[in-house]
């Protein structure tokens, strides 16, 4: 299109400057007909006006290149004309079709997105079943361990209480076979001193006539001070005034429960006091071996058990230890250990309950009727063992 403009335009050019050289100097309106394009945007032809001064003579080769150039720059002017109107044409082609594409564009996102929620919430959904499902699993795993540890713990207890009784009835077996002996070590002993008494009253007879039989014959008899309801206690009252805290020895019999004073006389010893007791139960054991009387109280409390009282000084509900403190209490008050003895760090022998079974949390507790006088028959640094 734009090669046929440019044969118009000279063709227009040669015919303008031969009718300048034949003619004579006149003014000559002439219109210039230039073709514009194809007929599709419907323009109209175009007319140009040009006025041309001739001179009778030639035009001069300056004239002459001016008009020439005229032409040209007019052509030029045609031709960015036409490139403007096709650049602007294919403009909106462009943006026609970005439009369309955009359009396009967005459709699939919009696609996509609803594709992508919708694989979403059926992800979603199978999380959340799976881990209800889960859920149901760790529960009722749980519930089984809950019932399999609750069994054990059932088992255990069962098995300890079977224990407990089975000791209690070893127990209570011993100290039968115990309290048998004891009676007829009693009566033994009884025999044997009434006998030696009999001998020394007939041979004391024959000497001042019968003198003095009566008090040497209760002199190793037992006395009623010392009996102590539900308990054994055995005091020798002929030995008792020569025992003393420089020549005693005490030896306590864990599975016999029963603690034993004796004097000793050289490489032999003498019973003085026999008593029962009651040592440490399971899980506080009283420990085994030879100590020696390292205090000696008459007022004493413990520092680990007892009762814990409110400000207004009454009980609180507690378990009894002084370093766990129940709720309202307010001030923790030692058990009561009277005539204490110290044997091995916090044990020792004391007053207290005594059942025929340990009960204690370690200590030896000795019935109220015997600990007093026991109390009173030795001394810091007399000899204790405890064996079994």
């Amino acid at each position: 299109m734009i090669r046929r403009y440019l044969c118009y335009s000279l063709s227009s050019v040669f015919l303008i400057s031969a009718s300048l050289v034949s003619t004579s100097c006149t003014t000559v309106e002439q219109k210039a007909g230039f073709l514009t394009g194809a007929a599709k945007s419907g323009e109209k032809e175009k007319k140009v006006k040009a006025e041309i001064k001739t001179d009778p003579e030639k035009l001069s080769w300056s004239e002459k290149m001016k008009v020439d150039q005229e032409a040209k720059a007019a052509e030029k002017a045609k031709l960015a004309a036409a490139k403007e109107k096709e650049t602007a044409i294919e403009a909106r082609k462009l943006a026609a079709e970005k439009k369309v594409a955009d359009a396009a564009k967005v459709k699939a996102e919009k696609a996509e997105a609803i594709r992508l929620a919708s694989e979403k919430r059926l992800e979603d959904a199978a999380n959340l079943k799976a881990e209800k499902a889960e859920a149901i699993r760790l529960a009722a795993e749980k519930k089984a361990e809950e019932a399999e540890k609750a069994a054990k713990i059932a088992k255990v207890e069962a098995e300890k209480k079977a224990r407990d009784l089975a000791a209690a009835e070893k127990l209570k077996q011993r100290e039968a076979e115990r309290l048998a002996k004891s009676e007829a070590k009693k009566k033994t002993e009884a025999n044997r001193l009434n006998r030696g008494a009999a001998t020394e009253v007939s041979a004391l007879s024959e000497q001042r006539g019968g003198g003095g039989f009566f008090s040497r014959l209760s002199i190793r008899s037992n006395s009623s001070q010392y009996k102590s309801e539900g308990h054994d206690i055995f005091v020798d009252q002929g030995l008792l005034a020569t025992l003393a805290p420089s020549n005693a020895k005490i030896e306590i019999s864990l599975s016999e429960q029963r603690a034993r004073i004796y004097r000793k006389d050289g490489a032999n010893k003498l019973l003085v006091i026999d008593t029962q007791i009651s040592s440490g139960k399971p899980g506080h054991a009283t420990g085994t071996g030879t100590y020696t009387i390292k205090e000696k109280l008459v007022a004493k409390r413990s520092t680990l058990y007892g009762t814990w009282v409110n400000s207004s000084g009454q009980t609180v509900a507690s378990s009894g230890s002084s370093s766990s403190r129940p709720s309202g209490g307010a001030r923790f008050v030692g058990a009561e250990m009277p005539y204490w003895m110290r044997i091995n760090g916090g044990i020792g022998m004391h007053i207290g309950y005594v059942p025929d079974y340990p009960a204690s949390h370690g200590c030896i507790r000795v019935p109220e009727a015997v600990q007093p006088l026991i109390y009173s028959k030795v001394g810091v640094g007399t000899s204790v063992t405890i064996s079994h």
